[in-house]
């Protein structure tokens, strides 16, 4: 048996298992053993640590650390922003940044800036924004959103959000048509006076989660594209509250906290 060790950590309750591996020990450890099936037992909630994402902090030539992100299911995401907060507060922990910079990611550059307790990133605006579509599900019309945050995101807005059953729902667009082949996270999004309230389904976790990082900025840009909202958004989760700061580029902001460090043992 093979120990790994890991770092449990949480932001508004969107939880992530984090390993170092700058030195490449998985790559000595997992021999025989596949990224995507060791990524599947680890988060698995009950037979692993159980998470919502896996997170590998890796070697990089020109920034601090590089961050590589995988889904509950195995597979590798190019972006996950709660995700990048709580590994910018766990590269603090470790010495490799101060309060602010740049870390590496599939998805380009991500800029950061750690204060104790959270953190905020930086992402670029938006590709592939479409605005005001519909389509149909079990017979009834939904008008969407559509927009790539790094990850795809589809905005649907909701009179109530707590009457919708995200996961069904959300299961249905994730996998219609209009968003063949790869899916789209969706987001079912209230507008208040001062606020958005958002719930995501997520790609990769199948489910809903206590919150969603791209998801709120995705949500945020829309509401503010459509004049429904102001930046800076706040943005409610289950998990907590989210700030979106919209400017030249976009900035998530939010706590990032530790919940316990661990390990797992492989053969």
């Amino acid at each position: 048996m093979k120990p790994i060790f890991f770092t449990k950590m949480e932001g508004t309750g969107n939880n992530f298992l984090i390993i170092d591996n700058r030195n490449g020990y998985l790559t000595v450890n997992l021999q025989d053993v596949s990224i995507t099936d060791f990524v599947k037992s680890l988060a698995d909630c009950q037979l692993g640590a159980g998470a919502d994402g896996v997170i590998f902090l890796e070697q990089s030539a020109e920034y601090p650390f590089e961050m590589r992100y995988f889904n509950r299911d195995g597979s590798e995401a190019v972006a996950c922003l709660n995700g990048a907060r709580c590994v910018v507060s766990y590269a603090f922990r470790l010495g490799l940044i101060r309060d602010k910079g740049k870390f590496a990611s599939a998805s380009g550059p991500i800029g950061f800036f750690y204060k104790e307790g959270g953190a905020s990133v930086e992402v670029a605006p938006p590709v592939d924004v479409k605005l005001n579509f519909s389509f149909t599900v079990s017979r009834k019309k939904y008008n969407a959103n559509f927009l790539r945050v790094g990850v795809p995101h589809c905005i649907i807005f909701v009179d109530d959000y707590r009457k919708v059953d995200v996961k069904t729902l959300g299961q249905a667009v994730r996998n219609h048509k209009t968003f063949k082949p790869e899916g789209t996270n969706v987001d079912f999004v209230k507008v208040d006076k001062d606020s958005i309230s958002v719930r995501t389904y997520e790609r990769g976790v199948e489910d809903e989660t206590l919150s969603c990082g791209s998801g709120a900025l995705a949500a945020a840009y829309i509401a503010t594209k459509l004049f429904m909202a102001q930046s800076p958004v706040t943005c409610k989760t289950k998990g907590g509250d989210l700030v979106v700061t919209i400017k030249d580029k976009l900035y998530l902001e939010g706590p990032a906290n530790y919940v316990y460090d661990g390990v797992f043992y492989v053969e």
